[in-house]
């Protein structure tokens, strides 16, 4: 059982790590499409990070950014695999720490879910497997190109410690690279990295072991990870629950949990027409399950739109509350419940926010009225 909430203010401070956080809210990692075709972070994106400190939350998390560029995704994502990238970032991370306030970077590699379109590389995964969520057959991952991408990982984290970060998360979620290794359904490898659970989680275990080898303990790691990918021969709870533990056990300093991928639809990362008071939380039973199940703080995300679900989440032993979408319509909406507004945020979960940062634009909120 978690023990680390013992006080339920969502405005009280907390540990976590090395960390002591002003409060208990999270800007979730959302891609945001402002990022230079190079991966170097933008002007753009100095003003939305200035805007996300100024909002309230205690720790901003990065959109996902990648650790080399077979793993590349979008045009417009950042990228930390080289100097230029990461004084770039920089920029970023001195605007964001305004406030009291923290940032982690998250990274990823998007495996078979890259574009080789942009990367000018061949799509990896763990299996050369047709799957409805890539949109091309990947080539295996031999055990050398794994080592590689595992000590990619690991460089990334200490150029964002570099920077001047205060953590990194391993995105381990969303039918990415990571998420793959762990599902049933795109891991099909018959040596030590498929087949049994330990074995599927290996590249996760040994992602985090690679990188407290290079950042050290007084340096803030985390994971998000699916818990449950909602989807026939996917991740399922009770695995996913036995990877997080021995990551604890480990060391890790915390777990986030979220849920689904792109084909999980209606429980996808992103989950639609979210209302306050009526279906907020979809993650909710894999997350109150971590919560009982693990020692170390849980972060909730997906769908938390109200201050009584904020409470709901804290009474019951999680420790952090991790919001995206409210934040890209209300940046200041924690500053206003700090300050006694009583009513939800007024992100409807549209998803049209997406619409701009796909056509190179940038994320905003586009609700209609």
């Amino acid at each position: 059982m978690n023990t680390n909430n013992n006080n339920n203010d969502p405005f009280s401070p907390i540990t976590i790590g090395p960390l002591t956080l002003k409060n208990r809210f999270v800007r979730s990692a959302t891609w945001d499409g402002m990022s230079f075709s190079d991966g170097l972070f933008s002007p753009a994106q100095v003003e939305l990070y200035k805007q996300l400190s100024a909002g309230g939350a205690a720790l901003l998390t990065t959109g996902y950014i990648g650790i080399n560029q077979q793993g590349r995704r979008n045009r417009e994502q950042n990228m930390l695999c080289n100097r230029k990238q990461q004084q770039s970032f920089s920029k970023v991370i001195e605007v964001a720490k305004n406030h009291d306030t923290c940032i982690q970077a998250q990274l990823v590699h998007c495996g078979g879910l890259a574009d080789s379109s942009i990367s000018l590389l061949p799509v990896t995964a763990p299996s050369a497997v047709e799957h409805p969520l890539f949109e091309q057959i990947p080539q295996a991952l031999t055990k050398n190109k794994i080592e590689m991408i595992i000590t990619d990982f690991a460089e990334a984290a200490a150029r964002a410690r570099e920077a001047g970060c205060d953590g990194v998360q391993i995105h381990a979620a969303h039918g990415y690279l990571i998420s793959q290794f762990l599902s049933p359904f795109s891991n099909q490898r018959d040596d030590e990295y498929g087949g049994s659970r330990e074995n599927r989680a290996r590249i996760l275990i040994d992602c985090y072991k690679k990188i407290r080898d290079y950042v050290g303990h007084d340096f803030m790691v985390t994971a998000k990870i699916n818990g449950s990918d909602y989807f026939e021969n996917g991740l399922e709870c009770a695995d996913s629950l036995l990877i997080a533990q021995e990551l604890a056990e480990l060391g890790i300093d915390a777990i986030e949990v979220s849920g689904g991928n792109q084909i999980s639809d209606p429980l996808t990362p992103i989950p639609k027409a979210i209302k306050a008071g009526e279906n907020e939380l979809p993650f909710a039973n894999e997350i109150y399950a971590f919560t009982e199940a693990l020692s170390i703080p849980v972060i909730a995300v997906g769908g938390i739109r109200s201050r009584e679900m904020v409470e709901e989440l804290l009474n019951k032993g999680v420790s952090l509350i991790s919001l995206s979408r409210p934040l890209i319509k209300e940046p200041d909406l924690i500053n206003q419940w700090q300050n006694g507004r009583e009513e939800p945020a007024t992100c409807n979960s549209c998803n049209r926010c997406f619409i701009p940062a796909f056509k190179g634009k940038g994320i905003k909120c586009m609700q209609k009225k």
